[in-house]
C-alpha cells in the first residue's frame, strides 16, 4: 500500500458523542439539552484555546471567510488584501460579498504574505487587510496590524491552516479582528468540514451568529439584514469536540513528524524545507511543503511528483496556483493578465507537499526521504 497525502484521525469520543446526539434527538443547528449542545462546547473550547472571547461555528472555513468578511460590512466598492499565494477561498469569500481582492506578493522566507509590500496596494478604497497562515506557519503579524492601526484597517486573519500555530506567545488567529478557521478533513482538527470564526469583539460575535442564522431578527421573521445559512449542525459539532479534545496530542504528532523530516532531508541538494520554529514562532506544520531547486536537484517538481507517485506509491500534493494567474480573476479584472509576483510563481512552480497524516509513521517518513534521495540526479 502507498502512502497518502493525508488520513483523518478518528476521535476516540467521535462515535460517543454523536450518538448522545442522536439519542436525545438533539441533531440540527438548535440545541437546548446543555449535556449534549456540543455546538456550544465547541465555540467555547475552541475559542479559549485560541485565546479569544467569542467562537460561532460554521459549515466550514470558505463560509468562516464569508462570514467575517459580511460581519464587517465589506462590500461593493471596497478593496480586500490578499496573498496571491493561497487558496482561492480566501479571494472568492471577498468576491462573494461584492468587494475587490488585491493580491501581494510572499515572502521568500516563509512563504506568507510579505507584509513589506502590503502599503504600496493600500488605497483609499481598501477596508481589510487578509493574512493567511500558509501551511502551519504564522504570516508578520506584529508588522501586519502595525499597518492596519496606521491605515485604519479591519485585520481578518485566514488561519485555515494554523490550528496550533503560535506567534510571540499567542495562537495564530488570536491577533485580528475576526478571524477564520477550518475542520476540513485533513486540517489538525476534523469534523470532515467546518469552520469557525472567532473575535475579542462582542459586537462582531453577536453580528456573525445574527447573519449566519438567516439574520433572524426580534420577531423573528423580520430581518433588518440579508444573511445565510452557515450554521454547524449538533452531529458535526459533535464529532468536531471529540477532535478538538485531542487537538493538543495532533499537533505534537505533527510537530514530531515535521522534525522526522527535517533531519532525514536536510542533507539532500536541491530540497529546500519549510520555515522552521523559532524566533517566538511555533509551525504547527499542517502540511509538510518543500521546494525543489530543479538545477541542483537534477529534476522538476512535476517529473519528482509523478515519480514519487509511479515508482514509490508516494502520494503528494501541489502548492496553491497564485491568486494572480487565476483565469476567473483575471476575468473579472481583478488582475492584469501580465501581472508578475515572482515568489508565488516560484512557490507555485517548486513546491510540493509531502505526506503529513497525524498518524505518519517513523518508517514512513524514511521511506519517503529514501525515495527523495534515490530520485535526485
Amino acid at each position: 500500500m502507498g502512502i497518502p497525502v493525508c488520513i483523518p484521525v478518528i476521535p476516540r469520543n467521535a462515535e460517543k458523542y454523536v450518538g448522545e446526539a442522536i439519542r436525545r434527538n438533539w441533531v440540527s443547528s438548535l440545541c437546548l439539552d446543555e449535556e449534549v449542545n456540543f455546538i456550544k462546547k465547541l465555540e467555547e473550547g475552541f475559542s479559549s484555546f485560541v485565546g479569544v472571547r467569542f467562537g460561532t461555528a460554521v459549515t466550514n472555513g470558505t463560509t468562516a471567510l464569508d462570514l467575517a468578511i459580511a460581519t464587517l460590512k465589506i462590500g461593493q466598492g471596497d478593496e480586500v488584501i490578499v496573498p496571491s499565494f493561497t487558496m482561492v477561498a480566501s479571494a472568492s469569500s471577498v468576491v462573494h460579498n461584492g468587494a475587490r481582492p488585491v493580491f501581494v506578493d510572499s515572502d521568500p522566507e516563509t512563504w506568507c504574505v510579505d507584509a513589506g509590500l502590503i502599503e504600496q496596494s493600500i488605497t483609499e478604497r481598501t477596508k481589510a487587510i487578509m493574512p493567511v497562515h500558509i501551511y502551519g506557519y504564522p504570516a508578520d503579524m506584529t508588522r501586519i496590524m502595525e499597518i492596519a492601526r496606521k491605515h485604519n484597517l479591519y485585520v481578518i486573519e485566514d488561519a485555515a491552516e494554523a490550528i496550533g500555530t503560535e506567534y510571540n506567545g499567542r495562537m495564530a488567529g488570536s491577533f485580528g479582528h475576526i478571524n477564520c478557521f477550518s475542520f476540513y478533513a485533513n486540517k489538525m482538527m476534523t469534523s470532515g468540514e467546518g469552520g469557525m470564526v472567532v473575535t475579542d469583539n462582542e459586537d462582531f460575535a453577536k453580528r456573525a451568529a445574527m447573519l449566519k442564522d438567516q439574520a433572524f431578527g426580534q420577531p423573528r421573521f423580520i430581518h433588518e439584514d440579508i444573511g445565510f445559512n452557515f450554521r454547524m449542525n449538533n452531529l458535526t459539532a459533535a464529532y468536531a469536540y471529540a477532535s478538538f479534545e485531542e487537538v493538543s496530542e495532533y499537533i505534537g504528532k505533527r510537530t514530531r513528524n515535521a522534525e522526522l523530516y527535517n533531519q532525514a532531508l536536510s542533507g539532500i541538494e536541491g530540497i529546500i524545507l519549510p520555515p522552521k520554529s523559532g524566533h517566538g514562532i511555533k509551525n504547527s506544520y499542517w502540511m509538510y511543503g518543500i521546494l525543489i531547486d530543479r538545477k541542483t536537484y537534477g529534476r522538476s517538481k512535476q517529473e519528482l511528483r509523478d515519480l514519487l507517485k509511479s515508482d514509490y506509491g508516494i502520494d503528494t500534493r501541489d502548492f496553491f496556483y497564485p491568486m494572480h494567474k487565476q483565469p476567473v480573476m483575471i476575468k473579472r479584472g481583478y488582475v492584469k493578465e501580465d501581472a508578475m509576483l515572482p515568489v508565488s510563481e516560484r512557490l507555485w512552480e517548486d513546491g510540493f507537499y509531502l505526506p503529513s497524516s497525524t498518524n505518519l509513521r517513523e518508517e514512513q517518513i524514511a521511506s519517503v526521504a529514501d525515495a527523495l534521495k534515490k530520485l535526485r540526479k
